[in-house]
């Protein structure tokens, strides 16, 4: 029987952990200036994406990186305006795109088409200045592309509300399927509600603790690195969900220790700067599993709830921190976002428990096991073409 759930787990990882498509949320970050110059009136238009995020969507799209101009032409666009010297920045993480627009009138009118063809759910986060003047930020999304500047009079479906924050907040988990499957790791390693209650409790105080830390300044985080983390996170409770339901997790964590020193090694020379990290991580992830193998409590799952959750708080703040958002409604924002993630995961925690009491009711235990491990390798596979992809594809 050993022999046997070593071979179908093995199959199973084998199976599922091919190339599958990784999900990074889909954001920019623009900027508009207004400023008079001579007898024209001048804007300034800066937008940045993750180069990790647009080099996969322009892949995944069929686009050339070597021909990013071919893709930016005429994006952004406006009948009030006409642009002069566009340009395309590399900025590390970041690629950037610079234009001006020289228009006849002071609150002109523009399309907005960057990214959108790429990933319908993108949002662009946008701030707008004219002469030394901030006006309202405003979020552009797919459903509203067709924006006015330097209206204090916004669209209140744009505008940087409590409502319109609580919505983000709640389709930034809904649509990130790395959260959602560390989210199923933890109702699959909890033996019964109570364990349930406090894991959720944790990852929730994990989470938000750094979302409010991180925008508030207090911590200063690589956007790049929680990326990792993130998938590291996944990798690890799948790991442990998997030794325990063949009852070969001291054996897991073994081989899973010796792939991780080659990944360490091969990063090393690759990025010699970053394999300290990465062997920072790989000791950690054996610590931790040993343990859960030779010290059975549910303190240890709560214990790594609270940390992962607090490394999945900075990947929530990574969404935000970049906005510039008014100190009096700071905190309103802030718990609007939080708001709409609880709410979120509340959502997908119901929807598999009455999916777990659907199957028990029915005395179909077998099933639910059988899909608790095929739904953990594939999980699994995720999480390692996570932690790849986002090792060498955004470093």
């Amino acid at each position: 029987m050993k022999l046997k759930n070593i071979l179908f787990s093995f199959f199973l990882i084998l199976f599922f952990s091919g190339n599958i498509l990784s999900h990074q949320k889909s954001q920019s970050y623009t900027s508009w200036k207004g400023e008079v110059v001579g007898t024209d009136f001048v804007v300034s238009v800066s937008t940045k994406i993750s180069k990790g995020v647009l080099f996969n969507q322009l892949q995944n799209n069929g686009y050339r990186i070597d021909q990013l101009e071919n893709y930016f032409k005429n994006k952004i666009s406006s009948e009030d305006c006409f642009s002069q010297n566009p340009l395309i920045q590399d900025q590390g993480d970041f690629v950037k795109y610079l234009n001006k627009f020289f228009c006849s009138v002071e609150q002109p009118r523009f399309n907005f088409n960057l990214f959108f063809d790429l990933n319908l759910t993108h949002l662009d986060f946008s701030s707008q200045e004219k002469a030394g003047q901030l006006f309202p930020d405003f979020i552009i999304s797919s459903d509203n592309r067709q924006i006015y500047i330097f209206d204090e009079n916004q669209s209140a479906e744009l505008n940087l509300s409590f409502l319109n924050f609580l919505s983000f907040g709640f389709k930034h988990i809904l649509s990130g399927l790395d959260h959602i499957a560390f989210l199923l790791l933890i109702i699959f390693l909890c033996a019964n509600l109570k364990t349930l209650f406090f894991a959720i409790s944790g990852f929730t105080l994990g989470h938000s603790a750094s979302l409010f830390s991180s925008v508030q300044g207090l911590i200063v985080s690589s956007t790049n690195l929680v990326e990792i983390m993130i998938g590291f996170s996944i990798l690890v409770c799948s790991i442990e969900v998997l030794g325990k339901k063949t009852a070969q997790l001291g054996m897991f964590s073994n081989l899973l220790l010796v792939a991780w020193a080659i990944l360490t090694f091969t990063i090393y020379i690759f990025i010699p700067k970053q394999s300290l990290f990465f062997l920072a991580l790989g000791l950690m992830m054996f610590c931790y599993l040993r343990l859960s193998d030779n010290y059975q409590s549910s303190l240890n799952l709560i214990f790594i709830t609270i940390v992962f959750g607090f490394i999945h708080g900075l990947g929530f703040a990574g969404a935000i921190n970049e906005i510039y958002l008014p100190k009096e409604d700071m905190l309103k924002i802030l718990l609007a976002f939080n708001l709409g993630i609880e709410i979120g995961q509340i959502l997908i925690f119901g929807v598999f428990a009455l999916f777990a009491y659907f199957l028990k009711f029915y005395n179909l235990g077998k099933l639910r096991n059988f899909a608790t491990v095929a739904i953990t390798a594939s999980i699994f596979g995720y999480s390692l073409n996570l932690i790849i992809e986002r090792s060498f594809l955004v470093f």
